[in-house]
């Protein structure tokens, strides 16, 4: 069976594209530029994934033909992984346990997508400055910095694509100004035909368990959070099967980055002391609370995630089974 934090790693903003020069583009214009080349640019190539001594490969091809969008991602090193995207319905391949993953998702935050939702408000806390052009993967590249204007939120340092805006590194870097997660095409080819071929699954999944769990959209009544941090807002409430048990999810975000707090009933045999823990940017507390277990996640630093923990409210209304 998958443990949580797989199905969690399974789980668009549509800009619009201006062919203005590069110094009299607007900062939002600079993001939707690069949303919009992931979403509707043909591309095939290899990406590397890094944080701290960890490096992950991975192969993605997409392609946008008649409004239709498919992407096939394969994961190079370490457990087999393929996540096969059409349109808004995902599935997420895993070998090592023989369970396909079905999620339904419009979000297109993933590499080399950049943002959820965001708008002009994104620029009341971050700011955004060109800082030259350098190449990537044989590319001339745009450098950005999105600069963090206060504690609650990373920097990051992106290059896209000097000729179609196609994001081809990112990093993620924390109050010291150190990386702490990034992403970088190795090799990579924009535009032109893509041979359908690379778009189909590897694995015969014949025989193997099929786990959906695409979110179902409702209002959560039985809890509220009474603040957060300043800048994120709630975009989503939604209830998903994880594992077979009813999970409440709340997702907030700033436009750039994303946190969720999961809330389920409490089951024999969890850890009842508080844990916290990190991998990459993605920061992560978990605890009990009264007959609850709480589990808040997402690309924030410590002091964020414990924010939206210590906001979240128990009412006496019974969990779903």
């Amino acid at each position: 069976m998958p443990n949580f934090a797989s199905i969690l790693g399974c789980l668009a903003l549509l800009g619009v594209c201006f062919s203005v020069v590069a110094h009299e583009r607007t900062e939002f214009q600079w993001l939707q530029r690069i949303q919009q080349a992931a979403l509707t640019q043909n591309y095939q190539g290899v990406f590397v994934y890094g944080q701290g001594r960890s490096m992950q490969s991975s192969r993605i091809v997409h392609l946008y033909e008649n409004g239709q969008s498919r992407e096939r991602l394969e994961v190079l090193d370490g457990q087999p992984r393929e996540i096969l995207r059409h349109n808004d319905e995902v599935h997420c391949l895993l070998p090592d346990v023989k369970t396909v993953l079905i999620e339904r998702s419009s979000d297109r935050d993933a590499f080399p997508a950049l943002f959820r939702g965001a708008s002009q408000d994104l620029f009341k806390y971050y700011s955004l400055k060109h800082q030259g052009i350098e190449r990537v993967a044989g590319l001339d590249a745009d450098v950005l910095w999105l600069e963090p204007k206060d504690q609650w939120r990373y920097g990051y340092r992106i290059w896209a694509d000097r000729a179609t805006g196609l994001l081809l590194k990112a990093q993620t870097l924390n109050e010291k100004a150190q990386v702490v997660e990034q992403m970088a095409f190795t090799e990579i080819r924009i535009g032109g035909a893509i041979d359908r071929n690379l778009l189909k699954q590897k694995y015969n999944t014949e025989g193997w368990k099929i786990e959906n769990t695409t979110a179902s959209y409702e209002a959560l009544t039985q809890w509220s959070v009474k603040s957060v941090v300043p800048g994120f807002v709630k975009v989503r409430e939604v209830r998903r099967t994880i594992g077979g048990h009813s999970v409440g999810q709340f997702v907030f975000s700033d436009g750039l980055a994303a946190v969720s707090v999961f809330i389920e009933q409490w089951r024999d045999g969890k850890a009842g002391s508080e844990n916290v823990g990190n991998q990459g940017a993605i920061n992560m507390l978990s605890r009990r609370q009264g007959e609850w277990s709480l589990t808040v996640l997402g690309e924030a630093p410590p002091a964020a995630i414990r924010q939206f923990a210590n906001a979240v409210e128990f009412k006496s209304v019974s969990l779903k089974k």
